[in-house]
């Protein structure tokens, strides 16, 4: 498995999940000279590897999951080997309208499948295209908003569902959602307009200080099955994940008690960490507190490779979205966090450091880019294959506790 794999959100108008994009690139190694797999091979290797070899649900739990077409795999009807329930068939911006792709499309719709258009721009030629999709993707870094609104009264007369990608910022969304776009694709939830003088809430401060109970190094196993008992969300949550598939128990656990003692003291503080910042993120897109999630386990499983704790590694993911998650800045959400090592609140305000090291790879990772990637893949010896078995984990990890 000498290629890398990840994957991208998609949002509804709701802030919902509708689907993830797959983004996929071939590793290239020290010793070979920089070349890409062409799109034919590489949508073939992420198709038999990854949804072969990881299984759907390690992709992803819920929703569609969009994958590139070229050509040649759609007149191959590659698509057939593909569940029309969970994937979207993504015709490349390179895909002419030949007779051979217009029919077999025709064929995938006809058989049920979802067809979307990516970084699409209308000509009169392409038209024959444009009637068989369903999603029409635009590109908000590629096209102006000006171009933009023209490109949309070109489709009024299509029964198409509108896909805004490569929305960086809050005002392209807030742009996007006004002109009646369906769904969302980038980065824009990850960095929500943040007001320097804002304070944090009351609501979000009495969460702030259990969470500072919770990772006081002298709390202990008494003090959690006391905070966890008198919060009703924490106590049917708790119960609901020892109790979920993920754990395997074949006897039930009716109180929290027997619960944290199954646990033990260090996970069940894990455990709270991430529900409290589910809390926090009530008011956010729900992928924001999962992207948290998959980051901490993701950083967790790469720790060693950076010669860092495993725990610490947790804490940096974790955390790394705190500023968008309180809607402040990040020296001002750290300022609420003395618990936190001083090299990771160092990293997460931008400073140079192993901490700094490992959070760039994830974010890089995340991103798609995967010849920067690369970069710090060297240097710390990371293996391609232990990557995306890694990452898959991780999201595994936290689809599972968020999509019970």
């Amino acid at each position: 498995m000498d290629f890398l794999v990840g994957r991208q959100a998609i949002l509804d108008r709701k802030g919902k999940v509708f689907g993830y994009e797959l983004l996929y690139r071939e590793n290239i190694t020290k010793k070979t000279s920089q070349t890409n797999l062409d799109g034919d091979t590489a949508t073939l290797r992420v198709i038999v590897n990854t949804f072969l070899s990881l299984g759907l649900n390690k992709i992803a739990k819920q929703g569609r999951i969009f994958i590139n077409f070229t050509e040649d795999l759609i007149i191959e009807k590659l698509f057939e080997t593909l569940p029309k329930e969970r994937i979207v068939i993504e015709v490349l911006e390179t895909v002419k309208a030949k007779q051979e792709v217009i029919e077999a499309l025709k064929e995938a719709k006809r058989n049920g499948y979802t067809i979307a258009l990516d970084d699409f721009v209308f000509e009169e030629n392409l038209q024959e295209l444009v009637k068989l999709a369903d999603i029409i993707k635009i590109d908000f870094l590629e096209l102006s908003k000006e171009e933009i609104k023209k490109e949309l009264k070109k489709y009024k007369k299509y029964n198409l569902k509108l896909l805004a990608e490569k929305v960086e910022t809050e005002s392209d969304y807030k742009f996007a959602l006004d002109l009646g776009f369906d769904y969302f694709q980038g980065f824009f939830f990850e960095k929500p307009e943040i007001e320097s003088k804002k304070d944090i809430s009351p609501y979000q401060a009495n969460l702030l200080k259990a969470l500072k109970i919770v990772n006081d190094p002298s709390s202990q196993m008494e003090d959690l099955i006391e905070l966890i008992s008198g919060d009703f969300y924490l106590h049917s949550k708790i119960l609901a994940l020892v109790n979920s598939p993920f754990f395997g128990l074949k006897t039930k656990i009716t109180s929290v008690k027997n619960a944290v003692s199954l646990l033990g003291t260090d996970k069940t503080k894990k455990w709270l960490n991430i529900l409290y910042i589910s809390k926090l993120a009530e008011n956010k897109p729900e992928e924001l507190v999962i992207l948290s999630t998959v980051r901490a386990k993701f950083a967790s499983l790469l720790a060693k490779n950076f010669s860092i704790d495993e725990e610490d590694a947790y804490m940096l993911g974790m955390y790394s979205l705190i500023d968008s998650l309180l809607g402040v800045t990040m020296e001002k959400a750290l300022s609420e966090f003395e618990y936190l090592e001083e090299e990771i609140k160092e990293a997460l305000l931008g400073k140079d450091n192993r901490f700094r090291e490992l959070l760039n790879f994830i974010e890089l990772y995340e991103k798609g880019d995967f010849d920067k990637a690369k970069e710090i893949m060297d240097k710390f010896d990371l293996i391609p294959q232990n990557i995306n078995l890694n990452y898959f984990e991780a999201v595994e990890f936290a689809d599972s506790i968020y999509l019970l």
